[in-house]
């Protein structure tokens, strides 16, 4: 795959990664919350609380995460994928790891608290970003 192939698949999951924390960030605001209540009742398989208002916990830590979710595309969007068109391994490699990490430690957590689902949910996230960053050759 070419570094410029690698570059466009990032691209497109930065805007995926938008789409979907924009659709989170609404969790806060209770008359227009049904996009996010949505995508919150499905990462918490199964369905079945959509109906329910949402706690002002769950409002609070959405809007830390959705924002948290969009840092992190406008990272990928703007530093890593200029980085794999540059073929630079240090960028490269601190996202691998830095992506890792989040992925370790958000799927435990999940886990741990009884949202397993959420980590099949970070699996695929986590696929989409390592796919354009695993395999780069040192050139």
């Amino acid at each position: 795959m070419s570094l410029e192939f690698r570059a466009k698949l990032m691209q497109l999951v930065t805007i995926g990664f938008i789409l979907f924390g924009l659709v989170w960030a609404l969790a806060p605001y209770t008359p227009i919350n049904l996009p996010a209540r949505f995508i919150l009742d499905l990462i918490d398989w199964p369905m079945g609380n959509l109906s329910a208002e949402l706690s002002r916990d769950v409002k609070w830590l959405s809007s830390i995460g959705a924002g948290l979710l969009i840092a992190l595309a406008i990272f990928l969007g703007g530093i890593v994928t200029p980085a794999i068109k540059a073929n630079d391994q240090k960028i490269i490699n601190v996202s691998k790891v830095a992506i890792i990490t989040w992925f370790i430690i958000d799927s435990a957590g999940s886990i741990a608290s009884g949202v397993a689902s959420n980590a099949i949910f970070n699996s695929v996230f986590f696929i989409m970003v390592m796919i354009p960053l695993v395999g780069i050759k040192k050139q």
